[in-house]
């Protein structure tokens, strides 16, 4: 990966293509249709742009150009007049402040229903299973909480969801009904009044969907929640989602055992993320 920074000279839209003055030398750069359809309205001559790109050179029409990763800075600069466009560094710093931000922390996951192996008509899913721990300002964990939670669907949890599971139906018997799962969801939420962290926006959906099923007063809004995994596209500047596992591998670390589908220990690797992913934005 090199860096380079410079203003545009040349624009070729239809190739996806622009050219940079390097040291006395026009270099051409090469951009996917997610970026060009994103920065499209700044790919303009004069602007000033600051990018990182691969090293290795691909044809692109009659000529070869490097593939950009991404932008750190786009600027438009006048005699009178300059306008940031793109800092990826002010992104950073804003991510860096969600990150920091001080209380209570629940870090909660939430396993669904699946459909039938032989589905072929509509499928809702429902919560069956739910975890979540509360930290306080200093990380350490002051509770946890988690249980499978009965459905409404008549038929019962799916043989598709408790494969998935690696559960059994018997598992189910001492499951925790929709009522209890929405009052131990008050209490912590009255007591602490956390920050909710979750991995991904799926969670916030079906908790929603989950209020409105049950006829529920919703204990949570959009605005309750910090989706972990937004803020780490936003801070690396990623297009694709990212597994929660995966994530680790951003800071270098691992997850020393094999991946299991459960609501607490994913909740608990939530955190993990969250931690390694804030020492990392706060050392740099």
């Amino acid at each position: 990966m090199e860096k380079i920074s410079g203003r545009i000279r040349n624009v070729n839209l239809e190739e996806r293509t622009f050219e940079i003055l390097k040291r006395n030398k026009v270099e051409y750069f090469y951009l996917t249709r997610s970026q060009i359809q994103k920065f499209k309205p700044y790919l303009q001559i004069g602007f000033f742009v600051q990018l990182e790109y691969h090293e290795e050179k691909v044809l692109k029409g009659k000529v070869k150009a490097y593939p950009v990763i991404g932008f750190t800075k786009l600027i438009s600069i006048t005699r009178n007049k300059r306008t940031v466009y793109f800092d990826m560094d002010t992104i950073k710093k804003g991510v860096t402040n969600v990150l920091n931000r001080t209380g209570y922390k629940m870090f909660i996951d939430l396993e669904f229903s699946m459909p039938p192996y032989n589905s072929n008509g509509t499928f809702e899913s429902e919560i069956v299973e739910y975890g979540f721990i509360i930290e306080n300002n200093e990380g350490q964990i002051i509770d946890e909480e988690t249980s499978l939670v009965k459905i409404n669907d008549k038929n019962g949890v799916s043989d598709r969801t408790l494969d998935f599971l690696n559960l059994k139906k018997e598992d189910f018997k001492k499951a925790s009904t929709t009522k209890e799962f929405y009052d131990v969801l008050k209490e912590a939420l009255e007591k602490y009044e956390p920050i909710i962290l979750v991995w991904g926006t799926n969670d916030i959906q079906m908790l929603n969907s989950f209020y409105e099923r049950n006829n529920f007063e919703p204990l949570t809004e959009r605005a309750s929640f910090i989706n972990l995994m937004q803020l780490l596209k936003n801070y690396y500047g990623l297009k694709s989602d990212v597994g929660l596992f995966k994530a680790l591998e951003y800071f270098d670390k691992t997850f020393d055992k094999e991946q299991v589908h459960d609501a607490l220990t994913d909740a608990s690797i939530t955190s993990l993320v969250f931690h390694h992913f804030k020492e990392y934005a706060n050392r740099k």
